[in-house]
């Protein structure tokens, strides 16, 4: 495994929590309160897609699990000719 990992899978982590945090109850409560209903429901429009999509993006992907690309390491292993 490499010494560094690829930042995209930190961001998708941040997103993958706010997303878990707003499926606990008292949440949409709590962003109508505080948005108001009209301005909530714009908001949940485009949150609910988002959060669905972030869902598949880790239930299908290794993407943002793999290491970033380090060319120092290329050309560095060692070939045995048999």
């Amino acid at each position: 495994m490499g010494t560094q990992r690829n930042g995209a899978r930190s961001a998708l982590n941040l997103v993958a929590k706010a997303c878990k945090m707003s499926r606990t109850p008292g949440w949409r409560v709590g962003i109508g309160t505080i948005l108001g209903t009209a301005t909530a429901a714009e908001f949940f429009s485009v949150w609910d897609p988002f959060c669905a999509v972030v869902d598949l993006l880790i239930g299908a992907d290794n993407f943002f699990n793999q290491i970033d690309f380090q060319p120092e390491t290329i050309g560095t292993e060692d070939i045995t000719l048999l």
